[in-house]
C-alpha cells in the first residue's frame, strides 16, 4: 500500500512538474528542471524497489536511504525551483496564494535558521535513539511516519539554504554555510553513540537479524553516517560557497557599471 501511495505520488510530482514548464516556458533553466527530476529520481531509488526492502533488515541499507532522502534527493528538489513553475503554470489566484504564503509569518518562523537547523539535526536523533526506529521496522504506518519526518525536515532546511524559489525569510550567504557546518558534528556525534553501543539498539532488528548480525549492521551504518553524511554536507558547503562567489562577482560587477556610468555623467561633453 505504501509503495503504491509513493509511486502516485513521484509520479503527479513529475506530471505537475512538467505541464509548469510546458506552460511557463522559461520559467526555470535547463539545469533547474534536471535537478527536480534528479530528486524524484534518487527519492524512487531510496523508497521503492530493493534499497526500501533491504533497510528494514539492514540498519546499514536505512542509513543510505536516509541519506539519499534528504542529503541528495531534497536539496535536488529544492533547486528545482518547483514554486517558481507552479507560479508561471497557475493561474492569478495561485499566484496570489503562493504570495501570501511566501510572506506568511507562520512559514517565515519555520524556516527561520534556528528552528529550521534544529529540525534537520533533532529529527535524526529523535529517530535513532527513541522507539521510533524500532516501530518502523515493524509497523507501515510508522515507517510512513519516520519517512514523512525525514523528508519534511530536509525540505525545510534546504529550502532557504539551497532553493531556488523566494524564501519568507531569506538567508545570507554565511549563515547558509553556519548551518551545514553545524550539521555535520550534530550527525557525527550521533554516529558515534550508534557506533558505540556494545548491543544492538533496536529489538525488531535483533527478530529480524540476530543479534550479532544487527550490532555489526548498525555499527556499519553509523559508519556510513559518519562519513557519507559528511561527505555530502561538505559537497553542498562547496555549492554554496561557489554560488555566493557567484552573486558577490555579478554584484561588484553591477556597481563598477554603475560608477561608470555616474562618471560619464559628469566629463563635459566633447
Amino acid at each position: 500500500m505504501l509503495d503504491a501511495v509513493t509511486t502516485l505520488a513521484l509520479l503527479a510530482a513529475a506530471s505537475w512538474y512538467g505541464r509548469g514548464l510546458v506552460r511557463g516556458r522559461g520559467a526555470v533553466r535547463v539545469g533547474q528542471a534536471a535537478a527536480w527530476f534528479g530528486g524524484l529520481a534518487v527519492w524512487a531509488v531510496a523508497l521503492l524497489g530493493p534499497i526500501d526492502r533491504a533497510a528494514v533488515g539492514s540498519f546499514a541499507v536505512h542509513m543510505v536511504q536516509h541519506l539519499l532522502l534528504t542529503l541528495v534527493g531534497a536539496p535536488l528538489l529544492v533547486l528545482g525551483g518547483p514554486l517558481v513553475v507552479l507560479a508561471r503554470a497557475g493561474g492569478a489566484r495561485t499566484r496570489r496564494t503562493l504570495s501570501r504564503l511566501a510572506r506568511s509569518r507562520g512559514l517565515g518562523a519555520l524556516v527561520h535558521p534556528l528552528v529550521a537547523t534544529a529540525a534537520f539535526t533533532v529529527v535524526p536523533w529523535a529517530i535513532h535513539l527513541t522507539p521510533v526506529f524500532d516501530r518502523a521496522l515493524g509497523s507501515e504506518l510508522w515507517h510512513a511516519l519516520e519517512h514523512a519526518a525525514w523528508i519534511g525536515s530536509a525540505l525545510l532546511f534546504w529550502w532557504p539554504v539551497l532553493g531556488t524559489d523566494p524564501v519568507p525569510r531569506p538567508w545570507s550567504h554565511p549563515a547558509r554555510l553556519l548551518a551545514l557546518f553545524l550539521a555535520m558534528p550534530a550527525m557525527s556525534f550521533l554516529a558515534l553513540a550508534i557506533h558505540a553501543a556494545e548491543a544492538p539498539l533496536y529489538p525488531t532488528a535483533v527478530r529480524l537479524e540476530g543479534a550479532e548480525a544487527a550490532l555489526a549492521s548498525q555499527r556499519a551504518g553509523a559508519v556510513v553516517m559518519w562519513i557519507g553524511g559528511n561527505l555530502l554536507l561538505v559537497g553542498w558547503m562547496l555549492v554554496v560557497a561557489a554560488r555566493w562567489r557567484t552573486e558577490e562577482e555579478r554584484r561588484q560587477r553591477r556597481l563598477e557599471a554603475r560608477e561608470d556610468r555616474a562618471r560619464e555623467r559628469l566629463e563635459p561633453a566633447g
